[in-house]
């Protein structure tokens, strides 16, 4: 996405950096392009916010989205997206949105799915959507996008319309493949040092139910993303460097 960063739909809580104290205040905040914001975009099914950190120019160049988490058990990307959220920026014309969890129901729960049960990478509104078994850790809901979770990031994806998305996961181990920018799928593997995998979860030939199956196919033309699964147990180190790696394969790091 380029020219002037779009208001996030929801409600601009701080205009500030998060928890100054803990941050160091980059050399951009100098520029006045440089600009930081923290938006709730929505709720959960039971009324947790959905919170958005922005960082970077006002008319960035280019924009990249961390999103930390979409399953509650896999907390990993999540400790990545509030490491990033607390300790990197983006280079000067470029601009990064981090969301740390968009269920943050099923991550104070510890489950895969939401508070309704439903699996939010099987919810989106796409030709390979299927309802699936209630109960089921891959429910899929009872219709495409009857969730306020997945809604909420539509509605933001739709608005922002990154160039790049990177939905971080464990524990499959490896870069997800979509054929739609594969320079940026070799450098997030070399970055991250991961292996390139098909990870699809589409019935028969339609397009994937999942974040980066709807966004790659709907909304092509603005950017690409992709699927980071993380393994089991990454290090500590690991998980907080991957924020930088990734901000480096989509060349927004300093």
């Amino acid at each position: 996405m380029s020219g002037a960063v779009k208001a996030a739909a929801g409600v601009v809580l701080s205009m500030g950096l998060v928890a100054p104290a803990l941050v160091s205040v980059p050399a951009q905040a100098a520029d006045s392009d440089y600009t930081t914001r923290k938006v709730v975009i929505g709720t959960s099914h039971q009324g947790r916010s959905i919170v958005a950190f922005y960082r970077g120019a006002k008319k960035p160049k280019r924009v990249l989205l961390i999103l930390g988490q979409m399953h509650g058990d896999e907390p990993a990307g999540r400790k990545t997206a509030q490491h990033a959220v607390k300790r990197v920026k983006p280079k000067a014309g470029t601009g990064l949105w981090i969301i740390p969890t968009m269920n943050p129901d099923g991550a104070a729960r510890k489950t895969r799915t939401n508070a309704r049960g439903v699996d939010l990478n099987r919810n989106w509104p796409t030709s390979g959507w299927i309802r699936g078994t209630k109960g089921s850790r891959t429910y899929g809901g009872p219709k495409k996008a009857s969730e306020r979770e997945t809604r909420t990031m539509m509605k933001f994806l739709k608005s922002q319309r990154p160039d790049y998305i990177v939905s971080l996961h464990q524990p499959l181990h490896g870069v997800g493949t979509s054929g739609k920018d594969v320079a940026f799928e070799k450098r997030l593997a070399k970055e991250l040092k991961l292996k390139r995998k098909h990870f699809g979860v589409a019935q028969g030939k339609g397009t994937s139910p999942t974040l980066t199956g709807w966004y790659n196919r709907y909304l092509a033309k603005h950017g690409t993303a992709i699927t980071v699964e993380y393994g089991a147990k990454p290090s500590s180190g690991y998980v907080k460097g991957a924020s930088r790696a990734i901000m480096r394969a989509a060349r927004v790091h300093p």
